[in-house]
């Protein structure tokens, strides 16, 4: 079960294994977020001198950073929580499920900042490792000797 392929969440344990899946969404989301802002610090040419093109690289980064797991809670809180019902064992009939939708709303906070924090510390990562690059440039203009 995920985000994309939704069926009814109607126990503990299938609001466990939503949960479950969520924080790997996460890691999927950020991931791509990732790939994103380093396709888009590719495209963004040098400027001259004293180059200043790391400005706009940063900006796309910071921007991504931030749109990508917002986007990531929206869909977890309009979409993927409108699945998770309590069926009524009497009257068969759907119900809010109150304990399963806490569950998940505290997981999806958590998924959105494990979203962000993956993004983050991938980057930074990656852009010490290519320092010299597009990418690298993002942290600032390297000092030359």
């Amino acid at each position: 079960m995920n985000m994309f392929s939704m069926s009814e969440v109607s126990s503990s344990s299938q609001v466990k294994a939503l949960i479950q899946n969520t924080y790997i969404e996460a890691v999927i989301f950020a991931a791509v977020a990732f790939f994103i802002a380093l396709g888009i610090a590719a495209i963004i040419k040098w400027q001259g001198k004293p180059d200043r093109s790391y400005v706009k690289r940063r900006i796309w980064w910071i921007i991504i950073g931030v749109v990508v797991p917002f986007v990531f809670w929206i869909i977890n809180a309009t979409y993927v929580s409108s699945f998770i019902y309590k069926i009524n064992s009497e009257t068969g009939a759907k119900q809010a499920y109150a304990q399963g939708s806490a569950m998940f709303s505290t997981a999806n906070v958590i998924s959105t900042l494990v979203c962000l924090a993956v993004f983050v510390v991938v980057s930074i990562i990656t852009m010490l490792i290519f320092r010299s690059s597009k990418w690298g440039s993002i942290l600032g203009p390297t000092k030359n000797k």
